[in-house]
């Protein structure tokens, strides 16, 4: 996954390269020039001229920074080459109605921008992928992978980590399924005391799989005294939100006479 989403990151990036060798290539300081209008007077070389703004972009491999120079005039039949253009001269050009006023406006386009600072993106993305922890359902999901064995071979340790961060986030699917990994002693020795616990933790949030688990270790006297009473509350619960194992076992308690015992 995070291979994936470096992958991605490059992708998109990585069409802008092309521009990156247009102004010069890839490593090292380029400067590019583009033309936004006509201007009428030559240069001192009897050059054609025309207005442009210009940028300044440092590479390495990706862009590291780019910069807006202003307004210069561009030579013709040059590439890159320009004659720099100072406040005071745009004034006399302007006074001798050589360049408009106000100057026409220009835009610095969104692709070279994202390409000056791509490098910093890139940084920033594998910063995230590797360093920042998972969210508790990018944990939950681990967690299943390796319990099932589902596109990752089966290994319950790994398992059982995943779940236990994604459990420390509130997760209740979670908890459930390190109950019953204690219950069971997968991944972990058993411990029905730390079942129960993980247990009651995803019956505070109303998980119905986990009222039905903690029905059967009252029913079972499973690590705690039997209590058919507390076993049908948990059915009871966990019935009522649709749960057809749980309406079952509260159908039989109560057809067998089993809670007045």
């Amino acid at each position: 996954m995070k291979i994936f989403l470096v992958f991605i990151t490059v992708a998109i990036l990585a069409p802008n390269i092309a521009s990156a060798k247009r102004v010069g290539g890839i490593f090292g300081k380029s400067e590019r020039i583009e033309e936004i209008g006509e201007f009428d007077l030559k240069g001192p070389n009897g050059e054609e001229l025309y207005l442009a703004y210009k940028t300044t972009s440092l590479f390495f491999f990706m862009g590291v920074y780019i910069s807006d120079d202003g307004y210069v005039l561009g030579i013709k039949k040059s590439y890159g080459s320009y004659y720099p253009l100072s406040e005071e001269k745009i004034k006399e050009f302007q006074a001798g109605g050589h360049l408009p006023n106000p100057l026409p406006k220009y835009k610095i386009p969104l692709s070279e921008r994202l390409w000056g600072f791509s490098l910093w993106m890139l940084l920033t993305v594998v910063a995230i992928i590797y360093f920042f922890p998972k969210g508790k359902e990018a944990n939950f999901i681990a967690g299943c992978n390796h319990y099932f064995g589902k596109e990752v071979p089966l290994d319950y340790k790994k398992a059982f980590k995943y779940f236990m961060k994604s459990a420390s986030k509130g997760h209740a699917a979670a908890q459930y399924n390190l109950g019953i990994m204690y219950l069971n002693g997968q991944g972990t020795a058993i411990n029905t005391e730390k079942a129960t616990s993980y247990f009651e933790e995803a019956v505070n949030q109303g998980y119905a799989n986990a009222e039905f688990a903690l029905g059967g270790m009252y029913f079972d006297g499973n690590g705690m005294l039997k209590d058919v009473n507390k076993a049908l509350l948990f059915y009871e619960n966990a019935c009522s939100k649709g749960h057809k194992e749980a309406c079952r076992m509260v159908n039989y308690i109560k057809e067998n006479n089993l809670n007045n015992s």
